[in-house]
């Protein structure tokens, strides 16, 4: 059984959105038909109920990768088969503005770290989605008619060390930083199970940190509609 999430079998749905912040897996939690709370256990709450006559979970990983990893392990080990990350991200080029949703093709890391320790050798793995998942979401947003991206972005261990990404990566290619994708996207690909992600830009580290930060009932009206698609995304995935 697992440690951390007090879950027993039959509890935890093949399909699962995780969230970094508690407050967001109520939220989408309430979008679910007879959802149950399945644990509480150490902050990470979980749900489960279903969408569109489809079982899905809502769990809360925590922020940054070993925290998620944790949560994405012990979903794996109770039946989990598709996991998709609803989150935010920072813009690391300019014509990105707050709002806008970016569709992760890849997620670049840090060498060493917990990618060392997955992997125990300097082959630097690749970080990236599951194919179908990738092409659901693209399709499902573009039909959904809100602004959305793709493209490569990196997964962060320092929140506040990020200031000089926008030089550093962001003129190189990368879009948006976040914490929690690459490692997602890496278990993904050891476990066998399908992922994804979807971010929801909630400022520009190209005008500061916080020159605009997207939050409270601002952010809870994005994530409704950005979460409407990612559930809808869920219930279709095979």
């Amino acid at each position: 059984m697992p440690i951390h999430l007090k879950v027993s079998k039959g509890d935890v749905a093949e399909r699962v959105i995780v969230v970094g912040d508690p407050a967001r897996a109520r939220q989408l939690a309430s979008m679910l038909k007879d959802s149950r709370i399945i644990n509480e256990n150490r902050g990470f709450l979980a749900y489960t109920g279903s969408y569109n006559g489809v079982k899905i979970t809502v769990a809360t990983h925590g922020i940054g990768a070993p925290s998620a990893a944790i949560v994405v392990e012990e979903l794996v080990s109770m039946g989990a088969r598709v996991i998709v990350r609803l989150g935010t991200a920072a813009a690391l080029q300019g014509g990105i503005e707050p709002g806008t949703v970016i569709i992760p093709s890849g997620a670049g890391y840090n060498v060493g770290g917990i990618y060392a320790q997955y992997l125990g050798s300097n082959i630097m793995y690749p970080a990236v989605p599951n194919h179908e998942v990738l092409l659901k979401l693209i399709s499902n947003f573009t039909n959904s008619g809100l602004n959305f991206t793709v493209g490569v972005i990196y997964s962060s261990d320092a929140f506040y060390a990020e200031e000089d990404l926008p030089k550093a990566l962001g003129s190189r290619g990368i879009i948006g930083v976040e914490m929690e994708c690459a490692v997602l996207f890496l278990l993904g690909l050891i476990r066998g199970i399908k992922t994804g992600a979807a971010l929801v830009v909630t400022n520009k580290l190209t005008e500061g940190r916080f020159s605009r930060f997207l939050e409270g009932k601002e952010l809870e009206s994005i994530i409704n509609r950005v979460g409407a698609v990612v559930l809808n995304t869920l219930s279709e995935v095979t």
